[in-house]
């Protein structure tokens, strides 16, 4: 019998020195959490499996003082990588890098800071508290993905930066997996590349001022030149898009977009309800622009106004003079409603913990009953304190910088940018076509559904001039405010939700809750919450010791 006891421990002993020899082969967990935001998306994995080879995985984000929130951050990117390297079937390496340990030297830490943000990962400057003194720590909250000769760097700390610094963090931890795939995605050699037409024959923008957008949209797609006037229809391209066109689309030319929608294509219109005219030194002139698209439009049911809308609370600055200092103009920057800072729809997984998207002379957009069966979402509208502004008309400069008067901007919250998807009926039905020469049968509707983007302000994507080097600026870049808002992402974002079947963008529906502990209580109870954490282990192990006595008492007793 004892003999029998003795291989009894020792095969307990074998298999528990076998489990822990085995344990760190063996990876697997319960995602118990409400959001279930320990699983990845169905996309995420399409990604994952598609993936024809290793790639490794630099990581910025690191260092012993990172703040709190930011090591939340780093906890939650890091667990992210651990379940996209255990799905993954290929070898994906993953190595951390603590910027301020690996270069000690200031002269290469300044030059890796400089490579980085030539990649898009600019550092983030936080204050820490250390030994009752502030002090400063760059941080590096991004991620380099390497495959082969490929590249792509990926920027983690995404958030609409008017929320406070934790729900900042907060929806980038929301977003990790989204940008993480999207990086993944820029490194594959054998992904499915869509074809997005741009109608340049319409729009007069010098090519500088597209070259940011141009450049991002080659990373995931081929973009071509379309000339409508030569084109006979649209066939083989996947989206079309037209910025801030000048040029009026005749009736041929919006035959073949209508043709287009309806056989289930996809579109994005940055268009201006408006033309803006400078007065030398005195403000602007405003006046209707027709563009020929206002009439198709509307029979989608949108219809783009010709106004003008000023946002009082939310909106960019101008440097104007405010007056004289000695024998020189004093210029300072103020607040000009003329450029509104847009809001995006937390709702849409296009907009959702989207920044706010810089706007320029921008126009209102209203739905209206056109009896076709479309969606319509609302995707960026400005803050309730706007003024809606008629033209013609005329801005003087000397409206900008007064005093904020909410009697005057009350015109309420205007859409500014809508999505209008379903199956298109065609805006040309039982009307005389504009040509008798059809390349294609005219189609009233098909069972394919369509989608477009209409968006009431042309200078959304496009981006600045630096006035010293003459190259382009980032899009979306405030030169006077030194911030660069998120029309590049809101811009990527609509063009991922049209060309990929919304799967890209499924990992942007996770939410994350804050659950913050109420600082009051705990002030309130915090020796109660101690003594329990102290005591409740302490009496549980002299409960378990007693029983143990007690039962070694009555058997040896007995």
């Amino acid at each position: 019998m004892k003999q029998t006891k003795n291989g009894w421990w020792l095969i307990l002993i074998g298999l528990g020195i076998f489990l822990i020899a085995i344990s760190p082969q063996l990876r697997f967990r319960w995602d118990l959490s409400e959001e279930k935001k320990f699983t990845l998306s169905e996309s995420s994995l399409q990604v994952l499996q598609s993936l024809d080879g290793p790639i490794s995985i630099k990581v910025y984000l690191g260092g012993r003082n990172l703040p709190g929130g930011f090591r939340r951050l780093e906890k939650a990117l890091l667990e992210l990588l651990d379940d996209v390297r255990a799905q993954s079937p290929q070898r994906i390496d993953i190595e951390q890098i603590d910027v301020y340990k690996t270069y000690p030297k200031e002269k290469e830490r300044q030059a890796l800071i400089f490579y980085l943000d030539s990649l898009g990962i600019p550092p983030t400057n936080v204050v820490n508290q250390e030994d009752g003194h502030q002090v400063q720590q760059l941080i590096f909250p991004g991620i380099i993905i390497e495959k082969s000769e490929r590249q792509a760097a990926v920027l983690l700390l995404k958030g609409n930066k008017l929320s406070s610094s934790q729900e900042v963090l907060n929806q980038s931890i929301e977003g990790l997996e989204y940008e993480l795939m999207q990086g993944i995605r820029q490194v594959q050699d054998n992904q499915e590349r869509k074809k997005i037409g741009f109608f340049l024959d319409h729009s007069q923008v010098p090519a500088i001022m597209q070259l940011d957008l141009i450049a991002q949209l080659k990373k995931s797609y081929d973009l071509y030149p379309v000339d409508l006037s030569q084109s006979q229809t649209l066939d083989g391209l996947d989206a079309i898009c037209v910025i801030q066109p000048t040029i009026k689309f005749n009736s041929e030319d919006l035959y073949k977009i209508d043709q287009f929608l309806v056989q289930g294509g996809k579109g994005i219109f940055f268009v201006d309800g408006i033309r803006v005219d400078t007065l030398e030194k005195q403000g602007l002139v405003l006046t209707p622009q027709d563009l020929g698209l206002q009439n198709l439009l509307f029979q989608y049911g949108i219809r783009l106004n010709a106004n003008l809308v000023k946002d009082a609370q939310l909106c960019g600055a101008i440097p104007l003079a405010v007056g004289n200092f000695g024998n020189r103009a004093n210029l300072e920057l103020m607040p000009w409603p003329a450029f509104p800072l847009l809001i995006a729809n937390p709702n849409s997984v296009i907009t959702k913990n989207l920044d706010a998207v810089y706007g320029r002379f921008v126009s209102s957009l209203d739905t209206i009953q056109s009896g076709q069966q479309l969606s319509k979402t609302a995707l960026l509208k400005t803050s309730p304190y706007t003024q809606v502004q008629k033209t013609p008309a005329t801005l003087p400069f000397s409206a900008s910088g007064k005093e904020f008067d909410p009697a005057k901007y009350q015109g309420g919250s205007q859409v500014v940018a809508y999505l209008v998807e379903g199956k298109f009926r065609s805006a040309f039905t039982n009307r005389i076509l504009p040509s008798e020469k059809l390349a294609k049968p005219f189609q009233a509707q098909t069972n394919q559904a369509g989608s477009l983007i209409v968006v009431a302000d042309g200078d959304i994507a496009l981006n600045g001039i630096d006035p010293t080097t003459k190259g382009p600026l980032p899009l979306g870049f405030d030169t006077f405010a030194k911030h660069t808002f998120a029309n590049k992402d809101f811009i990527l974002n609509a063009f991922h939700y049209l060309l990929d079947d919304q799967n890209a963008l499924l990992a942007r529906n996770k939410n994350v809750r804050l659950r913050p502990l109420d600082k009051a209580k705990v002030k309130e109870d915090k020796s109660f919450w101690q003594g329990i954490n102290l005591l409740v282990p302490i009496s549980f192990a002299g409960i378990i010791s007693l029983l143990v006595i007690l039962y070694r008492k009555k058997k040896y007793n007995a």
